[in-house]
């Protein structure tokens, strides 16, 4: 009896074991593609959130322990659509890890091309907005991205991983249920986002807003003085009450702005994923913004 207990227990114990650690390895190389493989892979993923909560993954440029971490993984993570410009040269150096570039197969915003982009700098002709993960349908289509990367690495996992992505996704759906709720209360002529940098048309084109942007896609792009008269000018045209500064962005062109139009600065905008605490992640940024966005022009 004795030996058929000791059988059953390291039975019992090799399977815990066998369950213990993660199936699989994920490097993001954005916080909110580090936010989704937590929400896709639940236990079953150990993810290396290579930018970190509250980095900008605009100025974000690999280092030698990242590269370590990335060849350790299964899978890396991208937003993809241009944003990581060194994609390709860190690609060739991971021996045959897999790249997935998240946003690849997500519509594509076009500056030039959408009728979204009221203003302000110039791009070439088509260039693409890399900033998707801004909408809320897109994020679906990317938890779904995300679930059929992971059941490839992880063949075992694959039917969790859809279920995830499914349960994700409703209360995704629930999120634009209630963002557009609360959207309604700025009115139309005010629907109008002034943004530090050019980044919020797929969350503008979902709820009815245009943009006006003061920099252009990357938030390090520096603005002309031409860019400035130019927004100045949109901004008096336009009538809105106020204009928003973004985390871990220069206000300096804004203040100029504000001062030039008798608008408001505005409570500052997540604009690259980069919130922090209970704003982090997509869900956080989302109602950060939402809620930014109606306290500074919805009617008194």
């Amino acid at each position: 009896m004795r030996s058929i207990l000791i059988a059953v227990v390291a039975g019992a114990w090799t399977l815990v074991s066998a369950w213990a650690g993660p199936a699989v390895r994920v490097a993001a190389l954005h916080p909110l593609m580090a936010d989704l493989a937590h929400q896709v892979g639940g236990e079953r993923v150990e993810v290396f959130d290579l930018v970190g909560e509250g980095g900008n993954p605009h100025r974000y440029e690999p280092q030698p322990e990242d590269l370590r971490k990335m060849r350790a993984a299964s899978l890396v993570l991208a937003a993809g659509k241009g944003l990581e410009p060194y994609l390709d040269r860190v690609s060739a150096s991971l021996g045959g890890v897999t790249v997935v570039e998240v946003g690849r197969t997500i519509p594509s915003l076009a500056v030039g091309a959408d009728e979204v982009y009221t203003c302000c700098p110039q791009h070439a002709p088509g260039s693409i907005d890399p900033h998707w993960w801004h909408g809320i349908e897109s994020m679906r289509r990317a938890a779904r991205v995300v679930a059929q990367a992971l059941g490839e690495a992880d063949p075992t996992g694959r039917d969790g991983y859809l279920a995830n992505a499914a349960a994700y996704g409703k209360r995704l759906e629930g999120l634009k249920r209630w963002a557009k709720d609360e959207l309604a209360k700025v009115p139309r002529a005010q629907r109008k986002l002034v943004t530090a940098h050019n980044a919020f048309a797929y969350f503008s084109k979902e709820f009815g807003f245009e943009v006006i942007a003061v920099a252009g896609l990357n938030k390090e792009q520096n603005t002309t003085p031409k860019d400035l008269a130019k927004t100045i000018g949109s901004v008096r045209a336009s009538g809105v009450r106020a204009v928003f500064p973004e985390e871990d962005a220069s206000d300096k062109a804004l203040q100029s702005i504000a001062k030039a139009t008798g608008t408001r600065i505005s409570t500052a905008l997540i604009a690259d994923g980069n919130g922090t605490g209970a704003n982090a992640g997509f869900e956080g940024m989302i109602r950060h913004n939402v809620g930014c966005i109606v306290r500074a022009l919805a009617a008194p």
